[in-house]
C-alpha cells in the first residue's frame, strides 16, 4: 500500500510521485501475496473493520476527514465546505448494515478475482473507497489507478483502513500515471484478473481494446430533474434541486444539468425563479470550485448564447438569471435534451407531459443516469416507474442525488455482481 500521510499534514502537501512500470510490477507483486492472507479471512470480519473505517471518517472530530479538508482543496479545486459536506455523503453508504447487505445479496459465496485494476476517475474526490471497499469485502485485492483530479483521497482512504486493519490495507496499493502511459498501462492490464475503467467513453475504449481480463466500464453519463406543476411553487423541491446542482458543482454524473417542467411557459419561469434563488443561497455555505479558464469561457459562452437567443422570434421568451459566481438558471422556451457547460448551470425548460418527455430523452438512453423527481406523493412512484422505463437508472427525492444507495445500478449494471465468477444478477 501507499504510505500513510502523517496527522496534521500541512495544506499544500505535494501531490503523489508518478509512477514508473517498475512502480506497477512491484505493487502487483506485494498484492498478490497479500492477497492470500486476504482469502483466508472470513467476510465478516473483513466487512466490519471497513465499515468501522468509514464510522472514523464520519466521527465528529475525525482526523481523517480533518485532513481531507486540509489537503483537497489545493489538490481538487473544491471548496474547504464542499469537501467537509460532500465527502461524508459519499462515504456513510458504505457503513453497515449496508455493505454486509449488499455483498450478501449480490455476491453470495461466491469470491472474487484475486487482483482487480481499478482505473478511478479525477472527478470528484472519494470515489475511490466504494470500489476500494467492495474489493475487499470479496476477497479481491485491488490496485487502485488514481485519476489526475483526485490524487490525494485514494492513499488517505488506504491510511485510515491500515490504523485500523493493517493486513487489510496491505491489499490495497494506490499509484498514479498519466493516462494513455502504455508503459505502466500494459503492465497493469496484463497482470489482473478484471479491469473496472471509469472516465470518458474514448479511454475506455481504448482501455478495453488492450485488456485481456474481464474488463467493465463506465463511461460518460447525464443527469437531469423533472418536476411537476403541483410542484412548481414548492420552496423545498427548488431547494433540492438547487442542492442536487452545487454540491460536486456538478462534476458528477448525479448532477442534474437539466430541469423539464411540467406545464407551460409560466411554469417554467415561476420554478426557475426559485431554484436561482436557492442557488444563491448556498455559494455561502457550498462555496464554488475553483474553475478552470475553460470551464469559465464555457460557462460565459452558454450565457452568452442563451442570451442571443432572446433576439430569435421562436425564444425570445429565453430568460437568464444568476451569474458564474452563484450559479446560472438558462430559462429557455422549448424542450431539448442539451448538456449543460456544468459550474452550476441548469436549463429549465417546460414539458406538456411525461409521455413528452420519454420522446424527448429516448435518442439519449445511452448516456442517461440519475433524475432528482419532483412530484406530489400520489404521483411519485408511478412517474419514478415512468422515468426508469425511458433509461435512468437512479431516481431520486430532490436533495437526495448526491445520497446514493449503495445498490445503485450505475449504467444499469449491479454494483458489484459482475465483478465476480458466474452470473451476474
Amino acid at each position: 500500500m501507499t504510505s500513510p500521510l502523517p496527522a496534521g499534514e500541512a495544506q499544500g502537501a505535494a501531490l503523489p510521485k508518478t509512477s514508473t512500470a517498475a512502480d506497477v510490477e512491484r505493487a502487483l507483486a506485494a498484492l498478490r501475496v497479500a492477497q492470500r492472507s486476504l482469502a483466508a479471512r472470513r467476510r465478516d470480519e473483513v466487512v466490519a473493520s471497513l465499515s468501522a473505517t468509514v464510522d472514523d471518517w464520519l466521527a465528529t472530530d475525525s482526523r481523517w476527514l480533518s485532513q481531507a479538508v486540509a489537503l483537497l482543496p489545493d489538490a481538487t479545486g473544491f471548496s474547504a465546505p464542499m469537501i467537509r459536506t460532500a465527502l461524508p455523503m459519499m462515504l456513510e453508504a458504505l457503513r453497515a448494515p449496508g455493505l454486509a447487505d449488499l455483498v450478501e445479496r449480490e455476491a453470495g459465496e461466491r469470491r472474487g478475482p484475486a487482483l482487480i485494476l481499478h482505473v478511478l476517475p479525477g472527478n470528484l474526490p472519494g470515489l475511490a473507497a466504494i470500489p476500494a471497499a467492495l474489493s475487499l469485502a470479496v476477497g479481491s485485492a485491488a490496485l487502485l489507478k488514481e485519476g489526475r483530479g483526485d490524487r490525494i483521497f485514494p492513499a488517505l482512504f488506504v491510511a485510515s483502513l491500515a490504523a485500523r486493519d493493517p493486513e487489510l490495507a496491505a491489499c490495497l496499493h494506490t499509484l498514479y500515471w498519466p493516462g494513455g502511459d502504455r508503459g505502466c498501462e500494459d503492465v497493469a492490464l496484463a497482470a489482473t484478473d478484471l479491469v473496472v475503467a471509469s472516465g470518458d467513453d474514448a479511454s475506455i475504449a481504448d482501455l478495453a481494446g488492450r485488456s485481456r481480463a474481464r474488463f467493465i466500464g463506465h463511461g460518460h453519463r447525464i443527469s437531469f430533474a423533472v418536476v411537476t406543476q403541483a410542484q412548481v411553487d414548492a420552496d423545498d423541491t427548488a431547494a433540492g434541486i438547487a442542492r442536487d446542482v452545487a454540491i460536486w458543482d456538478q462534476r458528477g454524473c448525479l448532477s442534474p444539468q437539466l430541469c423539464f417542467v411540467e406545464g407551460g411557459f409560466a411554469d417554467a419561469r415561476a420554478f426557475a425563479t426559485r431554484v436561482s434563488g436557492q442557488l444563491s443561497r448556498l455559494v455561502e455555505e457550498l462555496p464554488p470550485a475553483v474553475m478552470t479558464l475553460g470551464d469559465r469561457l464555457a460557462v460565459r459562452r452558454c450565457r452568452d448564447e442563451a442570451e442571443w437567443m432572446t433576439f430569435d422570434g421562436e425564444h425570445s421568451e429565453a430568460m437568464t438569471w444568476g451569474d458564474e459566481a452563484t450559479g446560472t438558471v438558462l430559462l429557455e422556451p422549448r424542450p431539448r435534451f442539451a448538456p449543460s457547460p456544468l459550474g452550476r448551470t441548469l436549463r429549465v425548460m417546460p414539458i406538456p407531459s411525461f409521455e413528452a418527455l420519454a420522446a424527448l430523452v429516448a435518442p439519449y438512453r445511452g448516456v442517461l443516469e440519475g433524475a432528482a423527481l419532483g412530484a406530489e406523493p400520489d404521483r411519485w412512484t408511478a412517474l419514478a416507474d415512468h422515468l426508469r422505463q425511458s433509461g435512468v437508472h437512479l431516481v431520486s427525492q430532490p436533495g437526495a442525488m448526491q445520497r446514493p444507495p449503495l445498490d445503485w445500478r450505475q449504467g444499469g449494471r449491479p454494483r458489484l455482481a459482475d465483478w465476480l465468477d458466474g452470473d451476474a444478477v
